[in-house]
């Protein structure tokens, strides 16, 4: 699997240990679709058989995310959740603030705003995430029926 062995090189690059377990997180990961909270991961984990406490997944996420295989999304709201960045082309998300549903979504104009402020402070970008906060139209349409 390329994830792992990609992972391997950035532990080794850092002077890190190859653990069973994080290969078992990173293969876990990888494997996942959508978003993911780490309490989610560590069930999935235990699922397998693999002995992974919390301690050692929060851990790892970070180490995750700086050899690009994972980005964290959804850190408003409920908590902190991500997903795989392998094989995922970039986007955003709208989140509803009253039952957590998320729509992923792509907008030019957005990549191309962020350039040109990022340009004229003298920024370079070196990763990005948006998330728009608001009510879906289920919850809406459940808000109306209650008032």
């Amino acid at each position: 699997m390329q994830s792992v062995e990609k992972f391997r090189a950035f532990l080794r690059v850092k002077s890190l240990r190859v653990t069973p377990v994080r290969e078992a997180i990173v293969k876990a990961v990888v494997t996942r679709k959508g978003h993911f909270h780490i309490d989610e991961l560590v069930r999935d984990l235990r699922g397998k058989g693999v002995d992974a406490s919390r301690a050692t997944v929060y851990r790892s996420l970070p180490l995750l995310v700086e050899a690009g295989l994972v980005q964290p999304t959804i850190v408003s709201g409920n908590g902190h959740y991500y997903e795989t960045a392998v094989g995922h082309e970039h986007h955003d998300h709208l989140v509803c603030s009253e039952c957590d549903k998320v729509v992923e979504f792509q907008f030019e104009a957005f990549e191309i705003l962020q350039r040109e402020v990022a340009a004229k402070y003298g920024f370079e970008l070196t990763s990005h995430f948006h998330e728009l906060i608001g009510v879906c139209p289920e919850c809406q349409g459940r808000q109306a029926h209650e008032n």
